[in-house]
């Protein structure tokens, strides 16, 4: 749905737009209910007054409007399939036509709960839907059979199956609440075998037992949580493209124009930039927002020997606040300290540009820096 605010703002326009619609009904529903923009109702007024309805609230709102599916008998709502049987309301599990029960294959490169976890929270998912229990029966029998395709074992399903059914479904309907213990979280890069980093955590607890205030701040076992490696996708794939042309005329590194950035005001904005017999030139266009990139640091009094190049993970702006620090304490440990906090020199001489950007690992930097 575009923005992470954009669920929350769609609930607050169509709570909004539910009750200036139904303040000026004669007529109103018997329940309603609200999944964002998907809505159910019960209308007891008669089919020619639902007609009526439909037309009057796809009037109401100059850009909105609605379809409406309507049915005595039964209709769908989200994922479930709402029936009037005997006088009373009864449900089913409902699955769009598109619907091709594609899961998680289980040679996936995922930590085994959450593969464990698939055919138990599927299975959950048809027991508190399905009120018939011939019904969910053949809904467990047609999940399993798509588990079975995508390569879940067949002991693995009946266990995790009978995990679930063990469950009364009333118990499941209410509304689940979970004792939260608020232990520090341990977050790793999922690998194979990390699973065993679990038992190591709890074997070692005795060393933060023995220490007064260790044990105060993690009095029970770190909470072993998991990460999503670099898949290939985030390895490969760039959102933006280097520019094939070796020589750009837009090839340039230029200011941010933020009010509160010191690195503007010196940064170099030639796109070839010699000393004596060695020409260092500009490939790509970069700011002070730019990170992962190798960078060229000069003297503006030309000092012969004040030529530095240096890769960084960090943006440009805040490489250049570090070397301005250390200029300001006069750290004399770094070459860039050493130079511009000498006399007659300062911060105000500096003269940076980046040389080469997009640079998204150590070893990349590296080897740019070095050529």
């Amino acid at each position: 749905m575009g923005t992470k605010f954009a669920p929350q703002y769609a609930n607050i326009f169509m709570h909004r737009f539910k009750q200036d619609f139904f303040t000026a009904q004669d007529l109103q529903p018997m329940l309603y209910t609200r999944y964002i923009d998907d809505i159910f109702f019960l209308w007891s007024h008669g089919e020619q007054s639902l007609k009526q309805l439909y037309d009057d609230i796809n009037k109401f709102h100059p850009t909105i409007r609605l379809t409406m599916d309507y049915s005595p008998e039964s209709v769908a709502f989200l994922d479930t399939r709402i029936s009037i049987k005997d006088g009373h309301l009864s449900t089913s599990l409902y699955r769009k036509p598109t619907d091709n029960l594609m899961m998680l294959h289980f040679s996936s490169f995922h930590p085994k709960h959450v593969k464990e976890a698939i055919p138990y929270g599927q299975a959950l998912r048809i027991l508190r839907i399905c009120t018939d229990e011939e019904d969910r029966n053949r809904h467990l029998q047609t999940l399993k059979d798509a588990l079975r395709r995508t390569g879940y074992g067949a002991r693995l399903i009946d266990q995790q199956f009978r995990r679930a059914t063990a469950k009364n479904r009333t118990d499941l309907l209410r509304r689940q609440t979970r004792d939260t213990v608020d232990r520090v979280p341990f977050i790793v890069q999922y690998f194979p075998g990390a699973e065993k980093l679990r038992h190591l955590l709890r074997s070692l607890q005795h060393v933060i037992d023995e220490d007064e205030h260790l044990a105060k701040a993690i009095p029970t076992p770190p909470l072993l949580a998991f990460k999503q490696p670099c898949n290939l996708k985030q390895t490969i794939v760039r959102s933006k493209l280097p520019s094939l042309q070796e020589n750009s005329d837009h090839d340039t590194t230029q200011p941010c124009h933020s009010n509160l950035c010191k690195t503007c005001r010196i940064i170099d904005t030639d796109a070839i930039i010699s000393r004596e017999n060695t020409i260092y030139q500009v490939h790509g266009t970069y700011s002070c927002n730019s990170a992962n990139i190798v960078n060229l640091i000069h003297c503006r009094k030309g000092c012969p020997e004040a030529w530095y190049i240096g890769e960084t993970m960090q943006t440009l702006r805040q490489q250049m606040n570090e070397h301005r620090s250390t200029i300001t304490r006069q750290d004399c440990s770094l070459p860039v300290g050493e130079h511009f906090s000498s006399h007659g020199h300062s911060a105000l001489d500096l003269q940076v540009s980046v040389l080469q950007g997009g640079l998204h690992d150590t070893r990349q930097r590296r080897v740019a820096d070095r050529n």
